[in-house]
């Protein structure tokens, strides 16, 4: 029977995890729809999303030897998204100067504001989880039950951002759902009508304001010092010892090569919506579907583990990405696309949360930060936006941003044939 988790530990580390993925609900389901709004060709969405991983090469080197060995995590977590939250603010003005004069130094600069969010942001999510560990007297049974909030905080933003955008569709339902309500929504737009028109770029003031909020809410997380090591030898270095176990360094391998098919989902699904009808402004909300699943699959987890053990439940994991781009790339109907949205709870969860899970249980205790961002380097820093180039490339081959000529049964069906060969090994 696992020890009871206190709720002064509990509130602290479920807000943590609301507010960590509400930063990224509220950008990632919308982000290439908004870069082709504003003019960038398939190619340069795949280079700015790519850069997204240049956070994560800092991060191993950097951050996991900071949160070992020299600053506390939470205090780490604050400056970030301080930092973070301002680079929000400036993506989209960057974004606007390359629409107006689409030079190839403003690209540049929209390149480089896009890396300097990553470090900020990519390295906290590794740095979060070890924190969570560190306070959890059982991780493999409580973890799932504080990183549920996470999904809450991904699905809560990216509904607020298709609710502000779709604001106008909104209150023409109302009003044609409740009759009477006409006076009711006009009190209400006079109360609010010192905000300004919603607009696309919403979606980085939101994430924006979410980034500042949790950087002061960090004053409140339980206080997690680097763990004593008398030696101060350089963290990242030490971790990589982990690659000495087989099981580990094949887990990680093929942890790589499903990190390099995962952009296949980001990068073509808002726009495969967008063709089938879905209004832009209600992709994010759509998108959420997936989130939500990861409740059951959440829920789901610990007993998976106990029962089917770690391998298995991996496997599980694996299997539905084969199912869900499959079915992307069958010419599936509307409800089986959304059906196969909703599969990214078990396709998320079993995948890096037992990664998480097994790293921290085969990990010395002051190395676990470092040794969570290794992870999230090898994956999301490099497997990850190998797979968003590739993304790119294939689409504009196959004519993704053209709704006439889209081939998304070949798009689909390359990821889902890799998966496949990796199931079996």
């Amino acid at each position: 029977m696992s020890d009871r988790l206190p709720w002064r530990i509990r509130w602290r580390l479920s807000v943590l995890w609301t507010l960590e993925w509400g930063i990224t609900g509220a950008i990632l389901t919308y982000l290439s729809l908004y870069f082709k709004e504003n003019g960038l060709t398939e190619d340069e969405q795949a280079q700015v999303m790519a850069m997204s991983a240049f956070g994560l090469w800092v991060a191993p080197i950097v951050v996991g030897h900071i949160c070992d060995r020299v600053m506390a995590s939470e205090k780490y977590l604050a400056v970030a998204h301080c930092a973070g939250g301002l680079l929000l603010l400036w993506l989209p003005l960057v974004t606007q100067a390359y629409r107006e004069e689409r030079s190839g130094g403003n690209f540049a600069l929209l390149l480089g504001v896009m890396g300097l969010y990553a470090i900020a942001y990519f390295p906290t999510v590794p740095v979060a989880s070890a924190l969570s560990f560190r306070h959890l007297p059982d991780p493999d049974a409580q973890f799932g039950s504080v990183r549920i909030w996470g999904t809450v905080g991904w699905v809560a933003s990216g509904v607020a951002l298709s609710l502000w955008l779709g604001q106008h569709d909104v209150a023409d339902w109302i009003r044609a759902t409740f009759a009477g309500s006409e006076s009711a929504l006009a009190r209400v737009a006079e109360t609010f009508d010192w905000l300004p028109p919603p607009q696309s770029a919403d979606c980085f003031r939101i994430a924006a304001m979410l980034s500042f909020l949790l950087s002061a809410f960090c004053v409140f997380l339980p206080q997690t010092p680097p763990a004593e090591d008398k030696t101060r030898s350089f963290a990242p270095w030490q971790a990589t010892s982990m690659f000495a176990k087989p099981s580990f360094s094949l887990l990680v391998a093929i942890s790589v090569a499903l990190a390099a098919v995962v952009p296949f989902y980001t990068y073509a699904v808002p726009k495969m919506l967008e063709d089938m009808g879905f209004a832009s402004r209600w992709v994010p909300v759509t998108m959420t579907i997936g989130q939500v699943s990861e409740f059951p699959a959440l829920i789901l987890l610990g007993v998976c583990l106990k029962r089917y053990g770690l391998k298995l439940t991996f496997a599980l994991g694996m299997a539905a990405w084969v199912v869900r781009y499959a079915v992307f790339a069958a010419d599936s109907p509307e409800w089986l696309i959304l059906l196969g949205i909703a599969l990214n709870g078990v396709c998320h969860v079993f995948i890096i949360i037992v990664i998480q899970l097994y790293v921290d249980a085969n990990c010395r205790r002051d190395l676990r930060a470092s040794a969570q961002n290794l992870i999230a380097f090898l994956t999301l820093g490099i497997a990850m936006p190998l797979g968003l180039l590739a993304a790119g490339l294939l689409g504009r081959v196959l004519r993704i941003d053209d709704p006439q000529h889209a081939h998304y049964d070949v798009f689909f069906s390359i990821p889902a044939v890799l998966v496949l060969l990796l199931l079996g090994v």
